[in-house]
């Protein structure tokens, strides 16, 4: 008898944009997430246990009375409970919300993101770990278990309520050269394009992705999507070009080449402007659409 497969744990989720910009993640599984918890959580209580010991040090080194030591221990222990209780909700909370990650997450490849693949902020941050309470419920976090088990994308109860995934973004990325601008800028297109161009994460895969597509593109559909993300980028530095599809190219070129000693994480390398590169792309088993 033959038996398929299993699928891995790690599922790939795909996530369209307004501008139909498909970005491919891979979902983190629950045995990769909880041992970024417990590494964690290591992390937290290792920290209050250093702690306790100091006071405790501090303490038993006093010449003082039995009645005096027993009211320092006292205001000790209170100490060390409310460091554990602040350790406790506000290490993720801080980490999460300012980078996404934690510790934990950082040593197993993990970040989280939105639905939509943005960072989380603080509000969903917020929310995900106030929840965790409900996850633990019963015991052992059997009630996130079960809810990540049902759920397509391992969403714990937390993560249902605020809009997060988890993912392994470095096992859906390759490193590779960066594109090439081509034909090079001319005169014209350097004398207005701005000196420092900087691009967050999403904008320079949303460029790329529509640079290295573009060949593939009917012109109508091109220039539609190239609209889309130059109108806004444009206005943003100040820069204006009467293809926008090479504005894209130019900004690109100026913000990903000029200083880096590497590029971002990419498909395979081609020239960008060219409409010669016709990759194949698949269509995204699932695909989120943000709203």
């Amino acid at each position: 008898m033959s038996h398929e497969a299993s699928p891995p744990l790690d599922l790939e989720v795909a996530i369209e944009t307004p501008e139909h910009i498909v970005f491919h993640y891979r979902l983190a599984g629950p045995a990769r997430r909880a041992v970024a918890h417990v590494l964690d959580l290591a992390v937290c209580y290792g920290a209050v246990a250093i702690l306790a010991g100091l006071l405790l040090v501090a303490h038993g080194g006093r010449g003082i009375d039995a009645v005096s030591l027993d009211d320092s221990l006292k205001a000790g222990v209170g100490v060390v409970l409310l460091v554990l209780f602040a350790v406790q909700w506000l290490y993720f909370l801080v980490w999460e919300a300012r980078a996404g990650w934690t510790p934990g997450k950082i040593a197993l490849g993990l970040r989280v993101v939105t639905t939509s693949g943005r960072p989380i902020g603080w509000s969903a941050a917020a929310l995900r770990n106030l929840l965790r309470a409900v996850d633990v419920l019963p015991v052992g976090y059997a009630a996130g278990v079960l809810a990540a088990s049902l759920s397509p994308s391992f969403q714990r109860i937390g993560d249902l309520v605020a809009g997060t995934i988890v993912i392994a973004p470095e096992r859906a990325q390759r490193r590779t050269n960066a594109l090439e601008l081509s034909p090079p800028a001319t005169d014209a297109e350097l004398a207005t394009v701005p000196e420092e161009v900087l691009l967050d994460v999403e904008e320079r895969a949303a460029i790329e992705l529509f640079l290295r597509r573009r060949g593939s593109l009917g012109a109508a559909r091109e220039r539609e999507l190239a609209e889309m993300i130059a109108r806004p980028l444009g206005d943003r530095l100040g820069y204006a070009h009467a293809d926008p599809a090479r504005l894209l190219a130019v900004l690109y070129d100026r913000a990903v080449n000029a200083g880096r000693a590497d590029a971002p994480a990419s498909l395979p390398p081609s020239r960008v402007g060219s409409s010669r590169d016709r990759p194949s792309l698949e269509p995204p088993s699932r695909v989120r659409r943000q709203p």
